[in-house]
């Protein structure tokens, strides 16, 4: 939920904000798609931005390209600025081939994969959605996951790689754009029980879309998805759940983990922490009381601690912009920008009600969604006989992703752990683990024995 934070800073130098998507044209529209090589293998080719593209393969490989003045698309690895061999070569709309080098594995020419497409217009929680089935060509009943958003405010149908990549790998997806995005109706919000609705009424489009060509279907959701993906499940009749780098912990939880990681890094000691935290739980209190409760408090602090370093240092999702500047101006910041979050609410009681399979998928490095206290609640679950399976990527992370970290502790990321692709699809299909994923610490569900 990174977004919110870093949109609030700028509403509060603003005054005010709005966004919009970009403009995106026809001809950079006409070069998304999957492409197969002859040896079989993948390439992804998606929107970037307005004048850059994305590809990202199988194995994990990510990079980001333009055109040249020669009409080559060359860019970066992943996310970071640093080069990649890669080159693709791809000439005007209608024209189905392409030409790769500098990809280990993808040489050579790729031919677009032909997907069943059917685009839509459904009505959530009274709001007017568009969305879009993706399926397989052919006629086999495949898997069909609904693509559930994180916190991002843009559309899911322009820029969601999944809705081509799993049906590259025959599994069925649909894609929408959440309300207030795209070309869905309504404002952005962070409401999880309206956010939840809507994932469930994609659901239910799907499966009429889709009739008897669903074999089984389910949710996938990232970031703030691993929150909403579960609770749809509630509303819904799906057959599995996939929630990744996400959080059982409350978003509150969130703000508190990342504050307490980001301080343990600079170094602070436990005397410290332990401060931090009562910080935390007044900020929490603050929000979720609608800035009812904890006023006197959050002055209380500032005047014990305000001048001391690790206060000023304090960031986290909220926490850090509440406690930098008046409380009155923090407000006025989150009058435009509170944008309904959810902050009160509790995973557990919701994982406990979802009775269909279950994958987490964690993130060991992430820094916007902490993700040990996650893995000891998960965990706990599948030892009372919920059917969660775990998968954790040391090393990674949000969105599990590879990364360098510099001097200074920023990161670039690099692209996807090994294996993250490969599990989504098997588990899609499965609803197990088939087999080892990168460097994957798996932990699949055990029936406890019979009694």
């Amino acid at each position: 939920m990174r977004f919110f934070s870093v949109a609030l800073a700028a509403s509060i130098t603003l005054a005010a904000c709005s966004s919009s998507d970009e403009e995106i044209s026809a001809d950079m529209r006409c070069l998304v798609g999957s492409y197969r090589v002859a040896a079989g293998d993948v390439i992804d080719i998606g929107l970037s931005s307005s004048d850059h593209l994305r590809w990202r393969i199988m194995s994990g490989e990510v990079g980001r390209v333009s055109r040249d003045q020669d009409g080559v698309w060359a860019g970066t690895t992943g996310w970071s600025d640093l080069p990649h061999t890669a080159r693709l070569a791809m000439t005007a709309c209608g024209d189905d081939g392409i030409e790769i080098s500098g990809i280990e594995g993808l040489q050579g020419p790729a031919t677009r994969i032909s997907h069943d497409i059917q685009d839509i217009r459904f009505t959530g929680a009274d709001e007017e959605l568009a969305g879009r089935l993706v399926m397989p060509a052919g006629s086999e009943p495949v898997p069909i996951v609904v693509l559930v958003h994180g916190s991002e405010d843009w559309s899911a149908r322009d820029y969601a790689f999944l809705q081509r990549m799993l049906p590259a790998h025959g599994i069925g997806a649909f894609v929408y754009d959440k309300r207030g995005t795209g070309e869905s109706t309504g404002q952005y919000t962070q409401d999880f029980d309206l956010l939840a609705a809507d994932a469930a009424a994609a659901h239910r489009t799907a499966l009429e879309l889709a009739g008897g060509r669903a074999s089984s279907s389910g949710y996938l959701g990232g970031s703030q998805g691993g929150w909403v993906a579960p609770l749809a499940a509630t509303l819904s009749q799906p057959d599995f759940v996939i929630a990744s780098f996400g959080l059982a912990e409350s978003p509150l939880a969130e703000d508190r983990e990342q504050v307490q990681m980001e301080l343990r890094e600079a170094g602070y000691d436990d005397a410290v922490l332990d401060r931090a935290r009562q910080v935390t739980d007044i900020t929490g209190r603050l929000l979720a009381s609608n800035f009812q409760d904890g006023a006197e408090d959050l002055a209380r602090v500032r005047r014990e601690w305000g001048d001391e370093a690790w206060f000023q240092e304090m960031r986290g999702e909220i926490t850090g912009e509440m406690t930098m500047r008046p409380l009155w101006q923090f407000r006025m910041g989150y009058r435009f920008l509170g944008v309904g979050t959810s902050w009160g609410h509790e995973p557990v009681p919701v994982l406990r009600e979802v009775g269909v399979p279950m994958l987490w998928v964690l993130a060991g490095a992430d820094r916007e969604a902490p993700s040990a206290p996650t893995r000891q609640i998960l965990t706990e679950l599948q030892s009372n006989g919920h059917i969660i399976d775990i998968a954790f990527f040391p090393d990674t992370d949000h969105g599990i992703t590879r990364f360098v970290e510099a001097e200074d502790g920023s990161r670039q990321g690099l692209g996807y752990a090994q294996g993250y692709l490969e599990m989504l699809v098997d588990w899609s299909r499965h609803q197990a683990f088939t087999q080892t994923y990168g460097n994957a610490e798996l932990s699949p569900f055990a029936a406890p024995p019979a009694q």
